[in-house]
């Protein structure tokens, strides 16, 4: 029973382990589950619902693409509808277009396949259809069809043998077709009077019929413009029509910069059009169309143009009424009289051109366009292009001509025009103007448009305007504009030639209206130059018929000439102004170099008129038209040569005795123009910024300003007109002038005397004083000019309150000299101009600078020179005298102001009434071993200190009198000692002297500063408990010792800053710690700063039985013994147990 007992019990044991695994299992079971299926129940949630999402998603992605499919549609269809009307807005692109092609072949059926027969004319009597618009429709033979006016449309080929008379207000619309004249001869095929207005159109155009074909090309200036004809079978009355029309367009964009622009040109092919012809092979007339007094021409569209040539006096338009250019074309017109496209004629009389092409006609004068009697013409619009003047006849004006009246460009271009024929003499340019000329006392405003791209044999490629043999001035005012890319090949003025007796005003009316006269060309191997305007003066010098350039706020950069003067150059018989009020800036232009050669005037390099060759070698000099062959003298110059002739260029004859220029030492914008150079073809100079110099005969200059720069920047700012990037053979390349020049407002110049200061400088040393040895260029000194302010108001002297006109340096020996120069001013003084000398403090602490102001004042004389009188800016019919007023020094008198420091007053502590010229120069208050300015120099010097000191601590015990000692070596000889006091406080901190101090003479200076500045050294002290030779009883001492550290800096303000750390290397038991277990600390009281001193812990202990620690430690070890033997009487008992032995309590 026992064993089946015992064994039940084993199994009922084994069961439970078994049911205990069970549950163990079956909770660690759950805790799994527990934790994995809530994730799991998550996902398939998450799963179900992406389920039901994407389905979602699919439904309304169908839709989507249903969406896009009609947004598709939409798009398409509105590309196709921005398609449609782009090609309804823009009819000159459609040469590109496929329709275009079509349109093209539909218009150029042979005009003499298409004309009726003489018997199949149609009756003139019949009634004309009329269009849904409300035109008449007409063809074939038209004479007598438009009489008593109305709206007209051609419907094919038209023609009349009769002068068609305009009576009434007639509108023809051309609609692509000819309208021709047949045969016989006649004064003119249309002839407007009687009050009534002609309106010509041309459907064909909006209809796709006219083509305006347009690509990019690279030619030469004076592209002409050519007609491509057809020719009949010969059975008609007409025996050609055109067919197409080529010109040539160069348009100019600004560059991003805003300085300069960049030309493109495209050639026009035009086919398409419809036109009134006449001048056929079978008939001629002078002029197509003739416009009477107080009638009106409107071309709109269409063309107007001649078979062939023009009877005398022939014009394709002659009107002394109203002409207005809205469209269309006027060509071809040659052999007539002056203005082979269109004569406009007496006081009545005006062109108004908005839009259209005038182009490929010829004259003596006036190619394209001529005006007179007082006619106007005013240019918002449109093209002139590819006209000419005869290669066979001297003239003006291949484009435009105005004799008389005036001129008005707004807008449209000048471009592609031609003056042909050079004169055969060197140095007249006479001629030319192959853009626009204009004479007689015609008025020229330029605020608009471009003109662009024209080529003169002769003068004037762009603009030419001149009024020679007048008794009165005419006028050119350029407000706005592109005059660029032209060229004058044999004499001057490649953008503009100003004429005689011609007022030239240039001068961009805003920053949003520039003036650009950029990229022109004077190839002129003969004239003086001039790329982008030439002045014409005359050879007499006291003649008054020079003409005359006012520029205002001008940028006159990057332009090239091979001989001098890339930026401007004069050969005066004028004068000439060089300003920075409303003025210029000249800078970063090109000329010839110091080139000098014997053979430079040899046969090889000579020019050759016939073959116009030589002249090849640089210098490029001049012929010597009109005997002005000053470019000589300065090239023979080696002083002018090689101190600098690229922005500035004068060459005058010798014996002026009054100055004939003057150039203002600022520059557009109020920055220095850092001119350099030389003057008079014998002096080098250089013209400070408030100051200026006269010329007499020549000067050469060269600005030191930089493109980019702060004073480029800021003339960039303040400019309206751009003269740049042009070109000159000789010299010139920006502007040359043999007239009057002022590039800047007309405003009375003040020129003082060149005045010469001699001053002395002593430096004394202040603790010996005594003289100390001065280097070159050690101390600054300036003068200052007084304007209108007095510097000493408040009782404080104001230097900004005057004008910087000087700057110099002692030398070795202390003497500082001036050369003010001739000093400007932009208003007169009355008869005495006052200076200040002062001493530019500077940044030396050692130092102490002289603060002496010394007041010169100059007595001077006014000799007043006028110069001309000129129209003002605002009103050229109003003339005032224009005075240069040059100062001479009759007395020069010295006040010393010093300053009183303690009261901050200056008052006045010696004077000099009359101080006499010493060698050239005026001394200042340094005759008689005296001395200007005295600066006492102080030697440099710095402190700084701290405080040893270190704290003991005393436990178990109390405080005995202890020592500690500080010494700055590690053997503690020397060592400075401190005791605690007995009996007080158990933490006691401890100074051991005042302080440590230092000064410069103990620090290391920096190779770099002589002064001390910046010098630095380490010190290094101990300190540690003095050993005792009697100890006190009980006390443990400490034997720790600490290293201090001191890193002293000078802090270049007279202070040395000294950095204290502390390091134990000695523990307290005596026992040396490694470096690499030492560890610096902050030295100092400032806890919060992590600071900290060095300290020393004493220890106070008795020798009591089972005291202390071997007292604790013997109570541990009796407490384990009792608890050894209680578990061993423990052990024993369970023992017994086992055996079944009794139990024991």
């Amino acid at each position: 029973m026992k064993a089946n007992s015992e064994k039940t019990k084993q199994s009922k044991k084994a069961t439970r382990r078994v049911l205990a695994g069970v549950l163990c299992g079956a909770s660690v079971l759950s805790l799994v589950l527990s934790l994995v299926m809530p994730p799991i129940s998550q996902a398939i949630a998450n799963d179900a619902q992406t389920d039901s999402t994407e389905e979602t998603v699919m439904g309304g992605g169908s839709s989507s693409e249903s969406t896009d499919v009609d947004n598709t549609n939409n798009g398409d269809t509105e590309n196709q509808n921005s398609d449609e009307t782009e090609g309804d807005a823009s009819e000159d692109i459609v040469a590109a277009d496929s329709t275009a092609d079509g349109a093209e072949a539909k218009s150029t059926a042979q005009p003499s396949d298409a004309q009726p027969s003489d018997n199949e004319n149609s009756d003139e009597n019949a009634i004309a259809p009329v269009s849904d618009d409300g035109y008449i429709e007409v063809n074939g033979d038209v004479a007598g069809r438009f009489t008593g006016g109305g709206t007209f449309r051609l419907t094919g080929y038209a023609y009349s043998n009769q002068q068609i008379v305009i009576n009434k207000d007639t509108t023809i619309d051309l609609n692509g077709n000819m309208l021709c004249h047949g045969s016989g001869n006649k004064d003119s095929f249309f002839v407007v009077k009687e009050g009534a207005t002609l309106t010509i159109e041309d459907s064909g155009k909006t209809s796709g019929k006219t083509i305006d074909k347009q690509s990019r090309v690279e030619t030469t200036a004076g592209q002409p413009a050519t007609m491509t004809w057809e020719k009949g079978d010969g059975s008609s009355s007409n025996g050609g029509a055109p067919k197409s029309l080529t010109y040539y367009e160069t348009k100019s964009t600004p560059n991003t910069d805003g300085l300069c622009t960049t030309e493109t040109t495209y050639k026009h092919d035009v086919t398409g059009f419809g036109a009134i012809v006449a001048a056929s092979d079978r008939g001629s007339v002078k002029r197509v169309v003739t416009v009477n007094e107080d009638c009106t021409l409107d071309l709109k569209g269409g063309m107007i143009t001649t078979a062939a040539n023009l009877g005398d006096d022939g014009h394709v338009i002659f009107s002394t009424g109203k002409v207005k250019i809205e469209g269309g074309y006027v060509t071809n017109g040659n052999g007539g009289g002056w203005g082979g496209g269109l004569c406009i004629t007496g006081a009545k009389a005006s062109l108004e051109m908005t839009d259209g092409v005038v182009a490929g006609n010829k004259a003596a004068s006036g190619g394209g366009v001529y005006a007179d009697n007082g006619a106007t013409l005013k240019l918002a619009g449109g093209i002139i292009s590819g006209n000419a003047t005869y290669s066979d006849s001297v003239g003006l004006g291949g484009g435009i001509l105005v004799s008389g009246g005036s001129v008005t460009v707004s807008g449209g271009y000048i471009t592609n025009n031609k003056y042909a024929k050079f004169c055969g003499e060197d140095g007249q340019g006479g001629h030319g103007g192959a853009g626009l000329a204009a004479n007689n006392g015609a008025h020229v405003t330029i605020s608009g448009g471009q003109i662009t791209g024209n080529y003169s044999e002769e003068a004037g490629g762009g603009v030419y305007v001149t009024n020679i043999f007048q008794h009165d001035r005419a006028w050119l005012d350029i407000k706005g504009g592109i005059i660029a890319s032209n060229v004058s090949y044999r004499s001057e003025g490649a953008g503009i030639r100003v004429g005689q007796m011609i007022d030239a005003m240039i001068s961009g009316a805003s920053k949003d209206s520039p003036v650009y006269i950029t990229n022109n060309h004077c190839m002129s191997r003969f004239d003086w130059g001039g790329g982008g305007i030439f002045v014409q003066g005359d050879s007499n010098v006291a003649a008054s018929n020079a003409g005359r350039l006012f520029v205002y706020n001008s940028y006159i950069s990057a332009n090239t000439a091979d001989g001098y003067g890339g930026g401007v150059a004069v050969c005066p018989t004028g004068k000439t102004l060089v300003t920075n009020t409303e003025g210029t800036a000249i800078f970063g232009n090109l000329s010839a170099g110091e080139e000098h050669d014997d053979n430079h005037f040899n046969n090889e390099n000579v020019y050759n008129k016939e073959k116009n060759t030589g002249n090849e070698a640089k210098p490029h000099l001049s012929g010597g038209g009109g005997e002005k062959t000053e470019d000589r003298d300065a090239y023979n110059s080696e002083v002018f040569r090689e101190n600098g002739h690229a922005d500035f260029f004068l060459a005058a004859k010798a014996g002026h005795t009054d100055p004939i220029a003057a150039v203002i030492g600022k520059m557009l914008g109020g920055g220095d123009a850092q001119y350099s150079g030389s003057k008079e073809l014998k002096e080098k100079i250089d013209i400070p910024a408030n100051g200026g110099v006269q010329i007499y005969q020549s000067i050469g200059l060269t600005s030191g300003v930089q493109a980019g720069s702060d004073e480029a920047t800021a003339a960039q700012k303040a400019a309206t007109t751009f003269i740049t990037g042009n070109y000159s053979w000789d010299h010139g390349g920006g502007i040359m002038s043999n007239g009057d020049l002022y590039l800047g407002q007309p405003a009375d110049t003040y020129v003082y005397p060149s005045l010469k200061l001699k001053a002395t400088k002593k430096l004394i040393d202040s603790q010996t004083d005594k003289n100390k040895t001065l280097t070159g260029n050690e101390f600054t000194f300036m003068v200052y000019r007084k304007d209108s302010e007095d510097p000493f108001v408040n009782g404080k002297f104001n230097r900004d309150a005057c004008a910087e006109v000087g700057t110099a340096n002692n030398d070795a020996s202390g003497n500082i000299t001036f050369k003010l120069g001739e000093q400007f001013a932009a208003s007169g003084t009355a008869d005495k101009i006052t200076y200040y000398l002062v001493e530019d403090t500077g940044e030396d602490s050692d130092i102490t600078y002289d603060s002496a102001v010394y007041e010169i004042v100059a007595s001077v004389k006014d000799i007043k020179t006028e110069l001309m009188t000129v129209p003002t800016k605002e009103n050229p019919n109003k003339q005032i005298p224009l005075n240069i007023h040059n100062y001479t020094i009759e007395n020069v008198s010295v006040t010393k102001h010093e300053l009183d420091k303690s009261s901050g007053v200056w008052s006045v502590t010696n004077s000099w009434d009359n101080v006499q010229n010493r060698d050239g120069y005026y001394p200042i208050a340094c005759e008689d071993s005296s001395v200007t300015f005295t600066n006492e120099y102080t030697p440099y010097n710095s402190y700084g200190s701290w405080t040893p000191k270190a704290t003991k601590v005393v436990k178990g015990g109390e405080m005995k009198e202890f020592t500690l000692e500080f010494a700055d070596n590690e053997d503690f000889n020397n060592a400075k000692t401190v005791n605690t006091k007995a009996g007080d406080k158990k933490s006691q901190t401890l100074s051991f002297v005042d302080k440590i101090e230092y000064t410069l003479d103990k620090l290391n200076k920096l190779e770099s500063d002589s002064t001390g500045r910046g010098a630095s050294n380490t010190f290094t002290y101990y300190v540690r408990e003095q050993p005792p030779t009697a100890p006190f009883t009980n006390y443990t001492y400490d034997k720790s010792v600490y290293k201090i550290t001191v890193n002293a800096t000078d802090q270049s303000d007279k202070t040395i800053k000294c950095e204290v750390s502390y390091t134990k290397i000695f523990n307290a038991k005596g026992k040396e710690i490694s470096a690499d277990k030492q560890q610096p600390l902050k030295y100092g009281e400032d806890t919060s700063a992590g600071q900290s001193l060095p300290s020393f812990t004493n220890t106070y202990s008795t020798s009591l039985p089972l005291s202390g620690m071997s007292g604790v430690t013997l109570t541990y070890l009796a407490g384990a013994a009792v608890l050894c033997a209680a578990a061993a009487w423990m052990h024993i008992r369970r023992k017994a147990n086992a055996k079944g032995g009794k139990r024991r309590e």
